[in-house]
């Protein structure tokens, strides 16, 4: 077996581990609705998006002249440098999916696939015109228009997602209203008809387009009259909701389950050729060149011009790879959660920290919501927040669904009839974008943004957004590098390179591994009881303290030894200490609605350890400000008999909190005073001398104050 036999079977081999990478994150593109809204158990909502899967990856075989020509001209590249550009690019993509799906982020298979074949396409087109000046220019192994069409209908499908999400969402919320009692049977039936007749013509535009046992006749009467099938789907519809609402069926749910299994079709017939289409376009590539009988550096690559219908063999294989993937995977549940999470009406513990950005749009938009304020009528006003006001909920935080059915309908309704339209209109788009955007833009609309929480998630949108530009530039770097690498270095390269991912793909699932035990440990821990609830915070407090300490004992020690990269760390190991203090306020904070304590010692108890940890991340933040400026400014060092001390402080600090660690009681609280006290008259000492300034003394005698208190605050701790 040649060389390119077995880059053909690597192809392959690559696709299947794509397959199951890459579903992991488009997962969340037809499940996140279903799931934040509870609407079913799990298996359920797996079980219907799985047939959704299947059947859209029959209607996949006229998508993939992407991965053929849509980024590149293959006409001007010979066969073994396409070989070259198909397996930089599935090496590239296995990595880079994996990546985002390790951290939980969702990102766009489309944009990961399009710029790894335009990288690895300018990185090749750019060594055959370095080695030959008559090649041309690298513009002219390019489909630039192709690509620009491509990415422009990407990015402008961000901004029309968002705002169409946000005016459907809102009137719908003001039809509706949160309370149930307000639904009446005309409100259900008239939207639910609706919401199918837009399901209807998505699977009928979006499924039917290039699948195999549909002339291209019938799909263009189809779209030829689309207003007539639509009006009479709407009418069936409407029956159909009518009877289905008389026999008790729950409407709204009935409207997520089926955008559930037609976003799930969208995606195996749209997003399929992302995992496949390069290794297929390989193989065709393989079959054209064995045929022909020319060496593989002269072949050249006409072939990929032509139209390609996918084996339906092959597609089904890859729709059950998928589901298969949809059940088992960790990564699928962990990229669902980030969603959810940026979309759940209650407020709780933020993943994402607030930058300017975030901040300063959250005040445009608290100023220019007073500004309407005052020219809309009060009673207006007043009848408008009654259709917002939610029902008081009785069950727990951990029980309540991330957002309603109603929600969650719109969602998949607005997505659908989006990605409708760009598909009749021949428009390029991204179902990723498209299902992300409209899932932040209903929840904006259903202010599930307040404004206690509006900055951080509005925080993750942008954390998540910056994903996807931050996925094409990477996706470019890395296929156009091991482009690059396999050109010159053929079969070497890619054995490296296949042995480098193998071991990537084995830490990212050990680390995600880690994560995953640590969070289910979280949850068993999350019951609803006063005493375990006091067993977490205690944990939570006490994790928060270690942190702190760690901050206190890298603080001694670079002011010691000197050690200027270990100052400049400090305030690196700060934020850790107040993103662990803030989470275990957070985490109190929400619990307490779960337990509702009476106002009694146990809720006094815990408020005087949060006081305790805030204190200590006070006492912290000052010392890290502190040493600091003595090492990084280069004062005098400490007198060696001050060093010492110094040293000998730092160790009793490690001894107190790993007794507090293992619950004995602390030997060492009279021994701390004592030694604060001789470190102060070490300093005093040097300052009389003139041995130090009355700056630097000033500095020092700022830290061993700062210890003092952080030494008070462990012995008042109810924890410690």
């Amino acid at each position: 077996m040649g060389y390119f036999e077995l880059a053909v079977g690597l192809l392959f081999v690559l696709a299947l581990a794509d397959l199951t990478i890459g579903v992991s994150n488009d997962a969340v593109n037809f499940l996140n609705s279903a799931i934040g809204s509870r609407v079913a158990s799990r298996r359920v909502i797996l079980a219907v998006a799985g047939a959704g899967v299947v059947a859209g990856s029959l209607f996949s075989s006229g998508i993939m002249e992407v991965a053929r020509s849509g980024i590149f001209n293959p006409e001007q590249f010979v066969f073994a440098d396409v070989m070259v550009i198909f397996l930089a690019v599935m090496l590239a993509d296995i990595l880079i999916l994996d990546l985002f799906n390790t951290f939980g982020l969702p990102t766009s298979t489309t944009v990961s696939i399009v710029f790894e074949l335009l990288g690895a396409a300018t990185a090749v087109a750019l060594l055959i015109v370095m080695g030959n000046p008559e090649a041309g220019s690298v513009i002219d192994y390019i489909n630039a228009r192709g690509a620009l069409i491509i990415i422009s209908g990407i990015i402008l499908s961000i901004l029309v997602a968002f705002v169409v999400g946000t005016i459907v969402q809102f009137f719908s919320r003001a039809l509706f209203t949160f309370h149930t009692r307000n639904h009446t049977a005309a409100i259900r039936i008239g939207w639910s008809a609706i919401a199918f007749t837009v399901l209807s013509c998505f699977l009928l535009i979006k499924g039917l387009k290039g699948a195999s046992f549909v002339t291209p006749e019938f799909y263009g009467y189809l779209l030829e009259h689309a207003v007539l099938v639509a009006i009479a789907a709407l009418a069936s519809w409407t029956i159909v909701m009518w009877i289905l609402d008389r026999l008790g069926v729950d409407l709204l749910a009935a409207v997520v389950f089926a955008g559930t299994f037609s976003l799930a079709l969208a995606f195996a017939s749209n997003d399929l050729v992302n995992f496949i289409g390069v290794p297929l376009a390989g193989y065709s590539s393989w079959q054209a060149w064995s045929a022909s009988g020319v060496p593989a550096d002269a072949y050249t690559m006409e072939a990929l011009l032509g139209p390609v219908k996918g084996d339906t063999l092959v597609l089904l294989g890859a729709g059950v790879v998928m589901v298969t993937t949809l059940w088992l995977s960790s990564k699928a549940r962990s990229v669902t959660e980030t969603e959810v999470s940026l979309a759940r009406q209650d407020d709780g513990s933020e993943r994402f920290r607030p930058g300017p950005l975030s901040r300063g749009i959250v005040r445009a938009f608290l100023a220019a919501g007073r500004a309407v304020e005052r020219t809309i009528p009060q009673q207006w006003q007043t009848g408008l927040a009654e259709r917002f006001e939610r029902e008081e909920e009785r069950a727990s935080h951990l029980e309540r669904p991330a957002f309603d059915t109603l929600r969650a309908s719109v969602n998949l309704t607005v997505a659908s009839i989006l990605i409708v339209l760009a598909t009749s209109l021949k428009l390029p788009l991204s179902t990723t974008f498209v299902s992300f955007m409209v899932a932040m833009g209903t929840a904006l609309a259903d202010r599930a943004w307040g404004r206690d929480s509006a900055v951080y998630r509005l925080a993750g949108v942008f954390s998540v957004v910056g994903g996807w530009f931050v996925t094409a530039i990477a996706a470019f770097t890395v296929a156009a590098v091991f482009a690059f690498a396999i050109k010159l270095a053929g079969g070497l390269a890619v054995g490296v390179l296949v042995v480098t991912a193998v071991l990537a793909l084995v830490h990212t699932h050990r680390y995600h591994r880690r994560n995953g035990e640590r969070d289910t440990h979280k949850r068993d821990q999350a019951a609803p009881t006063a005493d375990r609830q006091t067993r977490l915070f205690d944990e939570l407090f006490l994790k928060a303290t270690a942190t702190n300490a760690t901050v206190l004992d890298q603080v001694l020690s670079a002011l010691t030894e000197r050690d200027r990269r270990q100052a400049r760390r400090l305030r690196a190991m700060l934020k850790e200490g107040t993103i662990a203090t803030r989470r275990a306020e957070a985490e109190f904070a929400q619990r307490l609605e779960d337990i509702r304590p009476d106002i009694e010692p146990w809720l006094f108890e815990q408020l005087d350890t949060l006081a305790c940890q805030r204190d200590m991340l006070q006492s912290a933040s000052t010392l890290v400000e502190l040493a600091s400026e003595h090492v990084l400014n280069e004062h005098t060092p400490p007198s060696e008999p001050l060093r010492d001390k110094l040293r000998d402080l730092r160790e009793r600090f490690r001894q107190r909190f790993d007794e507090a660690k293992t619950g004995q009681p602390s030997s060492l609280k009279r021994g701390m005073a004592k030694a604060l006290s001789e470190a102060a008259g070490f300093i005093l000492e040097d300052l009389y001398s003139a041995r130090i300034t009355t700056r630097n003394a000033a500095l020092l005698l700022g830290i061993i104050l700062e210890l003092g208190d952080f030494n008070r605050e462990l012995d008042r701790s109810p924890v410690i």
